[in-house]
């Protein structure tokens, strides 16, 4: 006659055992990990920094020559005028406001743009108040001063953010045939 079955499956060989066992809690460890990780991250508030609008006041703009400014690098006959932008900037909050990016629309005289963009350049710092800035850009010597500067603004953050590195900068590092590291 057949031996009578049982319900329970038939046990593991004590050689798979401990193995089969120390897998198991490995994996377990690791799913436990990533929920406690997903759980912290859900309590963590995304963005610290805030985004700041700061107000320039338009009647103290005001502008002086720098110098010659440099030429374009591959135009030999490149002929240009540093400017130097001035003016005030209010920072309305109560902490620091840093990177604050200016905006505006600079022409010369034959109302022609001295700048691609709407962006003039930036603030590394501002406190709180009203603080004076400088902004250096280059206007080529064919356009007729003085600049006509209007409807400049400003937009900064809370927080020192980690700037990206310059994109001429390179830090890669070779090995002694060449490779990259």
């Amino acid at each position: 006659p057949a031996p009578p079955r049982s319900a329970a499956p038939p046990r593991a060989s004590s050689s798979e055992g401990p193995a089969r066992g120390a897998e198991t809690r490995a994996m377990l460890s690791v799913a436990v990990g990533a929920a406690v990780a997903l759980h912290l991250s859900a309590l963590t508030p995304h963005a610290l920094a805030k985004t700041v609008n700061i107000a320039i006041d338009q009647a103290s703009l005001a502008q002086e020559s720098c110098g010659r400014a440099g030429g374009v690098p591959g135009t030999g006959t490149y002929k240009a005028t540093c400017m130097k932008i001035l003016g005030k900037a209010t920072n309305p909050t109560s902490e620091p406001v840093f990177n604050a990016d200016v905006y505006g629309l600079v022409k010369d005289q034959a109302n022609d743009d001295v700048l691609n963009s709407g962006r003039v350049g930036s603030i590394d710092k501002l406190e709180p108040g009203v603080n004076d800035f400088v902004l250096r850009i280059t206007v080529a010597d064919s356009q007729p001063l003085p600049l006509k500067l209007k409807n400049f603004k400003a937009q900064g953050v809370t927080q020192l953010l980690n700037a990206s590195p310059n994109p001429y900068d390179d830090y890669t590092e070779f090995d002694e045939f060449g490779a990259q590291r």
